[in-house]
């Protein structure tokens, strides 16, 4: 299992709209991490996959978004996500994979933030920030912006469900 994320795909999907890619700041916990695992019961307890994941940038006339998860692989859609009550995280590789001599797991960390507003996600060589625009205990909708400036930003919208 080669790539670290979903998202990772995501990012070159994003180069298509930006030359220079931006990372959005987001608040950072202000409280310990324990504490922001804490707040994220409805983030642990079962396994996330992905089932929507839409794109949107600025089309010139005003924004446009559209539905990209035809663009995610199979094996890939079929990976489970597990944030464990303990801040780790594991992205299994699911039923099929890209290479068959992957592993099947990438572990990590993650954090909520206090205000559970953002997500941060830490892999080997990687660390994602999102926002948090949807958690309750049957759905998570993450954005992440990309972009050099808002006028060329592109944004991307996952949803996932148990």
């Amino acid at each position: 299992m080669k790539k670290l994320s979903l998202f990772l795909s995501l990012a070159a999907l994003a180069s298509l709209a930006a030359c220079e890619k931006e990372t959005v700041e987001l608040k950072e916990p202000s409280a310990p991490a324990a504490n922001a695992q804490a707040s994220g019961d409805a983030l642990t307890g079962s396994n996330w996959h992905l089932t929507a994941l839409t794109g949107t940038w600025n089309s010139g006339t005003g924004p446009i978004t559209t539905d990209v998860l035809f663009t995610v692989k199979p094996y890939t859609r079929d990976n489970q996500i597990q944030y464990n009550a303990d801040g780790t995280y594991v992205e299994n590789e699911g039923a099929t994979k890209g290479n068959p001599a992957d592993p099947q797991q990438i572990s990590g960390t993650w954090k909520l933030s206090t205000t559970r507003d953002s997500l941060t996600v830490t892999l080997p060589g990687v660390v994602r920030r999102y926002a948090v625009t949807e958690l309750s205990p049957t759905a998570l909708r993450l954005t992440e912006t990309n972009g050099v400036d808002k006028a060329k930003a592109t944004t991307f919208t996952s949803v996932f469900t148990h």
